[in-house]
């Protein structure tokens, strides 16, 4: 069973993402109910499969978030807020993309973006692809000897 929670995300510049809805790339699932289907479809995963709630997971998140507030800025786009701004809801989100990531590293850039991916300009293509690029270079980073 594939979830969907119907959380809604502004991506971009006021592009809205529903999980569960259609869009022209197909329905749109959030990185948190992403997370869900591989730790079902996964429940054999190694002790340790990243969540949400882990540490490292919310360290990350906070420094890709912040990286790509400044990579958006740079492009004069500053509706990435703080992380401090952000709602309890929005950084648990963005955990959820970390955990996505580090779980699945063959997970597309975009792919947090569903079927609104289409849509976005190419400063929003590259600001999910600056977001990736910090999550796997910490995660490297942490796995040196």
């Amino acid at each position: 069973m594939t979830n969907y929670c119907g959380d809604r995300r502004t991506v971009g510049h006021g592009e809205v993402a529903i999980c569960g809805e259609m869009g022209p790339c197909g329905v749109h699932q959030c990185a948190a109910c992403e997370l869900k289907d591989y730790k079902a479809a996964h429940p054999d995963a190694p002790e340790g499969t990243n969540t949400a709630d882990d540490g490292l997971v919310k360290a990350i998140a906070r420094v890709a978030h912040e990286v790509v507030a400044a990579h958006s800025a740079a492009y004069g786009d500053y509706t990435t807020k703080p992380w401090e701004t952000l709602s309890p809801q929005e950084q648990n989100h963005t955990r959820a993309k970390v955990a996505a990531f580090l779980n699945n590293p063959k997970l597309h850039p975009t792919a947090q973006h569903g079927p609104t991916v289409a849509a976005l300009s190419s400063s929003q293509r590259a600001a999910a692809y600056v977001f990736h690029g910090v999550v796997h270079a910490i995660a490297r980073e942490q796995t040196r000897a």
